[in-house]
């Protein structure tokens, strides 16, 4: 589809942010199976540590899930020098004063 309103940068910006979405998801994921490893390793057997164990799996299989979708969107992502520039209309424009 050739695109007729949306600019190369707003589609620039687009991608970018899903893309840092994505990897802010997959911080936080590997974050936590961190955090959760350590519990595991100090939790006494019972309903708690299955309670945490199933966390675990679950954050496991997102991570995995969001580490494939970071992959397959390497195609789309724009050239270092459109990335960068978007990277820093992004992060001026959340910077910003809200206005009413």
């Amino acid at each position: 589809m050739e695109y007729k309103v949306l600019t190369q940068d707003e589609i620039d910006d687009i991608e970018v942010n899903f893309l840092l979405t994505q990897e802010r998801d997959h911080y936080c994921h590997t974050s936590s199976l961190t955090r959760l490893k350590s519990m595991l390793a100090s939790l006494p057997d019972g309903e708690v540590k299955k309670h945490y164990q199933q966390l675990h799996d679950d954050t496991t299989s997102r991570l995995a899930e969001v580490s494939g979708i970071i992959t397959a969107s390497q195609a789309r992502i724009p050239t270092k020098e459109r990335m960068n520039a978007s990277i820093t209309r992004i992060r001026a424009a959340a910077a910003a004063p809200k206005t009413s």
